[in-house]
């Protein structure tokens, strides 16, 4: 497992720290970035991605790549346009995306990875990296063909805003280069790893539907609205900060120093005496399960929630 978040800084951070580093890193990545970038399914990943690389200030590149984008999602391309009108130039079809780049990217659904990839013409030399879930390298040079320069990424939001951490494999330097400028990456190289760690990604909504209960609460205990969201949001990030570039023992650290006793400890003890991290591994386990095989599987008690597992 590589990463560019841990024992590394990302781009973005070296530039706030102003040191030395922060040069001789962005050259590294200047060299390795792409210099032309076409998009394929203007989606919201797919667009987060080109902001995070060509958007101006704080960890841009020195070089900020040409990018060329399919029209389909007309709304969504002219808006990554005029966001972007000095990088950004909408194609007249996919095809179109794919002569004029040297680096495609695809963002479709995973549905229509097939379809919309046997449509196209590649060619040798060129660089393919999918951002769609499940869509490993190997499959990708099937579809790609005659490329053989092919990686796979999972990236979250924040990537526009260069503070996201992307998931990718193989560790392939022009992919890498993308999402350092982006926030970092962990790359792994072996889809088995990469499969089992994309499960993680799948806890976002949990992560909001948390914040949004506890912003409820608040307001109805009689907490103004905007100052129950501020706080909430404002604190879950504050927690995430101890723990953003974990190493092995991190997690174990911060929540055997909870004070014995303390409000902290309370709650999630009670939470483990509730099944609640019980509950949160079989729903990891169910998001691995729809990864590999491809759907659900709502027979397999094991992977049901926990009020139908009690009637099985």
């Amino acid at each position: 497992v590589g990463s560019s978040r841990g024992g590394l800084v990302s781009r973005a951070q070296a530039h706030r720290r102003g040191d030395g580093l922060s040069s001789v890193m962005a050259a590294g990545i200047d060299s390795e970035l792409p210099s032309s970038i076409g998009l394929v399914g203007v989606g919201t990943i797919g667009s987060a991605v080109i902001h995070g690389l060509c958007s101006p200030g704080q960890g841009a590149p020195a070089r900020i790549p040409r990018v060329v984008i399919s029209p389909r999602g007309a709304q969504k391309a002219a808006a990554l346009k005029a966001a972007l009108p000095d990088h950004v130039t909408i194609a007249g079809s996919n095809q179109e995306v794919v002569d004029s780049v040297d680096c495609v990217i695809v963002s479709v659904l995973v549905k229509q990875a097939d379809e919309v990839l046997k449509s196209l013409k590649f060619r040798e030399g060129q660089k393919v990296l999918s951002l769609m879930a499940g869509v490993m390298p190997s499959k990708l040079q099937e579809l790609a063909a005659p490329v053989t320069d092919c990686a796979s990424a999972i990236p979250l939001p924040a990537v526009a805003k260069r503070q996201g951490t992307s998931l990718l494999t193989p560790s392939k330097p022009w992919a890498k280069a993308i999402f350092d400028v982006c926030g970092g990456c962990v790359a792994v190289d072996d889809d088995a790893k990469f499969k089992r760690m994309m499960c993680v990604t799948g806890l976002m909504g949990d992560f909001y539907k948390r914040q949004l209960t506890v912003q409820g609460w608040l307001a109805s205990h009689g907490v103004p609205e905007a100052a129950a969201s501020a706080w909430t949001g404002a604190t879950f990030a504050t927690f995430a900060v101890d723990s953003a570039q974990a190493e092995a023992d991190t997690f174990h650290k911060l929540v055997e120093e909870q004070t014995p006793g303390g409000l902290n400890e309370m709650v999630w003890r009670s939470q483990d005496e509730d099944k609640s991290y019980q509950s949160l591994l079989y729903q990891l386990d169910a998001v691995h399960h729809r990864i590999v095989k491809g759907a659900d599987d709502p027979d397999l008690p094991s992977l049901a929630p926990a009020a139908k597992r009690a009637r099985l």
